[in-house]
């Protein structure tokens, strides 16, 4: 009977890691869907009307919420890159304190997303809403930078993952030298942000799923 009850456990155990697994690569799946969706609908954007960012001074993202023409290829860039992102969340569902972390990293990054969507839509009728949206801009350059870089020291970095965190490193650079007036390449600076910062957050989520499948080979 005990014999019995030892092997159940092991059943059950086994069945609970093995669900567990198969969530975390159903949450790294969501989170490749939501980059997908969000450079795919940012294409049609830019093939829509190229002049609000391919110009020498460029413009931003925002620029394509505020023209009937391309506001609905724009908000669903936006929406699905963040419905995608918090639905990984409720997929990774483990309580230790790394995966912790990550959820109020990945849900506190969608949340200046939203913001930024909303604003879009108003940010140009006043100074004081324009302001806020920028705010909004400067907030997400810190979340994903502070991200980035608390994910990078997860795990030891391979030489793909240094050019991920270079390349989201010289988009957020570039977001500032932009704002400041030093530079005006706005579009370019917040494609590779968001770029290197997906790359390392999917990254992030693929090698938890795989600690998850062999926890003893795990480094």
């Amino acid at each position: 009977m005990i014999q019995g009850f030892q092997r159940d456990s092991r059943v059950t155990k086994f069945a609970t890691r093995r669900r567990s697994t198969s969530e975390k690569w159903r949450a790294v799946s969501n989170m490749v869907r939501g980059e997908v969706a969000f450079l795919v609908f940012t294409g049609v954007c830019v093939a829509l009307h190229p002049g609000f960012v391919l110009k020498r001074n460029e413009g931003g993202l925002s620029d394509f919420g505020v023209h009937v023409k391309t506001a609905i290829p724009y908000t669903l860039s936006l929406a699905l890159l963040i419905v995608y992102n918090l639905r990984a969340t409720s997929l990774a569902s483990d309580d230790d304190k790394r995966s912790r972390r990550l959820r109020f990293l990945i849900r506190s990054y969608c949340g200046v997303l939203v913001f930024i969507l909303l604003s879009t839509y108003v940010y140009t009728l006043n100074g004081v809403l324009k302001n806020f949206h920028y705010a909004l801009g400067t907030l997400l350059v810190v979340v994903v930078t502070a991200g980035s870089l608390w994910l990078y020291r997860l795990w030891p970095p391979s030489p793909l993952v240094r050019i991920f965190l270079f390349v989201q490193l010289t988009g957020d650079i570039l977001n500032m030298l932009t704002a400041f007036g030093g530079l005006h390449v706005l579009f370019v600076a917040e494609m590779l942000s968001n770029v290197g910062f997906a790359a390392i957050l999917i990254r992030s989520g693929r090698r938890i799923a795989l600690e998850s499948a062999s926890p003893s080979t795990a480094t």
